[in-house]
């Protein structure tokens, strides 16, 4: 009996609370068409909060807009294509807890507007300095084109901006000890981790081979410790898979 109750009294809060999905579909109905919403308003919507199309957290929303876009005898523009509330609901439902947090402006930048104005201000700024010269403590970086300026950024709740010359290639270097360091904390976890590797700064210079007082790398962020980090990633691989792995790394972040 108790289960009974219980069930009918979260039907009747169903009933008089409407779910994330309706109160979204509300938001965003046309309102010459109040049975349908429009798709590209609410991406226009998540565009102005930092939440990119390409996100791959929208991944599974996106393809079933394209799909209903396909079937849309009035229009094959995202913009315009305009869905009835079940169609709409099926595409957000999979990102709904993405779509919530943003429309709820709970992302970590909630001024995310007046964010990227500042970025923009000081990018170009920067791009009149013409002092300084590139690194040469590697091939890599010598060879790096000192006109090349650009700025990405991406925060942890994916609110993501790229300026000027962002998706030119360049020598990761050190970087990808965070990346790696990320990875393994992941996969393995950190306590795993940090049997083998410490978590204090050493000290000394990033490329001195030394280890702590338990005879382990002081942190993953110096050469010592990012070579044992990276000798952990996929260890129940094969040696060429592991190899893979690293090389598919290198591309994606590229």
């Amino acid at each position: 009996m108790l289960n009974d109750t219980a069930k009918g009294l979260k039907h009747v809060y169903q009933l008089s609370h409407p779910s994330q999905e309706d109160l979204i579909y509300d938001l965003f109905k046309c309102p010459k068409k109040p049975d349908e919403a429009s798709l590209g308003k609410l991406l226009s919507v998540l565009r102005s909060f930092g939440i990119r199309e390409d996100d791959p957290r929208l991944k599974h929303t996106i393809e079933k807009m394209r799909e209903y876009e396909l079937q849309s005898v009035d229009d094959s523009d995202t913009k315009h294509c305009l869905l009835n509330k079940d169609q709409f609901r099926e595409c957000i439902r999979p990102s709904i807890n993405l779509i919530a947090q943003a429309l709820r402006n709970e992302l970590i930048i909630p001024s995310w507007g007046e964010f990227i104005a500042k970025i923009g201000e000081m990018f170009h700024k920067c791009s009149e300095l013409p002092e300084g010269k590139v690194a040469e403590s590697t091939p890599q970086l010598a060879r790096a084109d000192p006109n090349k300026w650009g700025i990405s950024i991406c925060t942890i709740d994916g609110q993501r901006i790229n300026l000027g010359d962002a998706r030119v290639p360049f020598c990761f270097q050190s970087i990808s000890k965070a990346f790696n360091y990320a990875i393994a904390s992941s996969d393995l976890g950190a306590d795993f981790v940090h049997t083998h590797v410490g978590h204090e700064p050493s000290g000394r210079l990033c490329n001195e081979i030394c280890l702590n007082a338990n005879g382990k790398p002081h942190n993953p962020l110096i050469n010592t410790g990012a070579i044992v980090v990276t000798s952990m990633l996929k260890m129940g691989c094969k040696m060429a898979d592991r190899y893979g792995f690293v090389c598919f790394l290198v591309i994606i972040r590229m």
